[in-house]
Parts: C-alpha cells; sequence; structure tokens
C-alpha cells in the first residue's frame, strides 16, 4: 500500500575512525544498524513533504517509540495527547479540532490527517520492534490493541 507517511527510525553512528557520528536508518541499511552499540536514535516521520518530527530530536529511540506510542493511545482515549520525550526537553502533542489533527514534536506543529498518522507511527514501531528482535512481545502486543483501537474509531485500516 502506497502511504504519503513515512516512519523511519534511526540510529546514531560513531564511527571508530573519528570521523563525524551520524544517522543509520534501520529500514535502508538494516546490516549496518545491526552492528551498532547503544539505542541512541532518532524516528524520523514524513507526511506527503513535511518532516513531522525535526531531524535533531535525538534520544533513547525505544523510548521515543514507547513515547509515540503513549501518544496514539491518549490520543486514542481522549483525542489529545501531551508525552514528554525519554531524556530531552521536547513533547509529543496531538490534538484533534474537529475535523483537524495537529501533530507537534518539539518546536515543528502541521496540520495531518489523523489515520495517516495513527497508521503510520504504528507501522514504524512495528518495524522497530521486529528489528529490535527479542522480547519485544509485550510492545508488538501494545500495538495491535491500538492498531484494534484505532479502526475501531475509523482511524486505521
Amino acid at each position: 500500500m502506497k502511504t504519503s507517511m513515512v516512519a523511519e527510525s534511526f540510529l546514531r553512528h560513531a564511527p571508530a575512525d573519528g570521523s563525524a557520528p551520524h544517522l543509520v536508518s534501520i529500514q535502508r541499511d538494516p546490516a549496518l544498524a545491526a552492528t551498532l552499540q547503544g539505542t541512541v536514535g532518532s524516528v524520523q516521520l514524513r507526511y506527503h513533504s513535511l518532516q513531522l518530527i525535526p531531524v535533531d530530536l535525538i534520544d533513547d529511540l525505544p523510548g521515543t517509540w514507547n513515547a509515540l506510542l503513549d501518544a496514539v493511545e491518549a490520543f486514542l482515549a481522549d483525542g489529545k495527547a501531551e508525552v514528554p520525550y525519554p531524556s530531552i526537553e521536547a513533547q509529543i502533542l496531538l490534538e484533534r479540532t474537529g475535523s483537524i489533527t495537529k501533530f507537534t514534536a518539539g518546536k515543528v506543529r502541521h496540520i495531518v490527517d489523523a489515520g495517516e498518522l495513527i497508521d503510520g507511527i504504528l507501522s514504524g514501531a512495528a518495524a522497530y520492534v521486529e528489528f529490535a528482535g527479542p522480547g519485544q512481545q509485550p510492545a508488538t502486543g501494545r500495538i495491535g490493541e491500538l492498531r484494534t483501537r484505532a479502526a475501531a474509531a475509523g482511524l486505521c485500516a
């Protein structure tokens, strides 16, 4: 399925040769990403041509995905969510006003389609959990539960 929402996970790579650290995509370079130590990284959400999450919001990658899942859960329950990033001073905000949904990460705010956003976040979280491997059953179950709740609300297929 072609979608206008793309979620991608990146891990921070600090090469041993002293060259500048950079982010490695687990989707585009899974072999290199699998060799990296640590969990510092970034989640990137792109909606059409918009970058929803600024590239400088680098934090604990599993914690960032958990924060995004917390935001989805609160949004499905109340139509709004305010969730902090794991360890940096930034918030994830989601708010529905009528037919408009605002998504904010850090200081960047965009209007998005709620269904595409929710589906993109859940798909991206599932891809990260699959990459992270064993011990991820609780996250997999939570993603499934959120997908079921989103579908019941008419927000996901």
